[in-house]
């Protein structure tokens, strides 16, 4: 379990490290997408902020999960992101979605491993 926790930290890490890099310096090309993506995608990048907002929280997120430092935060920080991509290529973008499954599956398998860390989160009367 230990070497399968080690081969998906980093290749998560370096996933969200890569296409986070990407949309600064475009190295990695994104293949056509249906309308509907294209139109959601373009109301993201026109409010000015979101998409870069967004890269460096990944490639943040993407750095700490290749280096193994505050994993199970990190972990918490950047599930909600790879939820809404698996969402918007259910919804919106189909292709791709194979590769995305993926990273949710590698994100919800680091979740369980790192569980221990998550147990105070879940109390239900927190002692003060």
């Amino acid at each position: 379990m230990k070497i399968a926790v080690i081969i998906g930290r980093s290749l998560l890490g370096l996933i969200y490290v890569l296409f986070g890099l990407s949309f600064f310096f475009h190295f990695i090309k994104i293949p056509a997408m249906p309308l509907a993506g294209r139109e959601f995608q373009g109301a993201l990048l026109k409010s000015g902020y979101f998409f870069q907002f967004l890269k460096i929280t990944e490639i943040t997120c993407g750095a700490f999960l290749l280096i193994n430092r505050y994993t199970a935060f990190f972990l918490v920080i950047i599930s909600p992101v790879t939820l809404n991509i698996f969402l918007f290529h259910v919804f919106l973008s189909p292709p791709g979605l194979t590769f995305v499954i993926m990273m949710l599956a590698i994100n919800l398998f680091l979740g369980y491993a790192y569980r221990k860390y998550y147990h105070s989160v879940f109390t239900s009367v927190p002692l003060v």
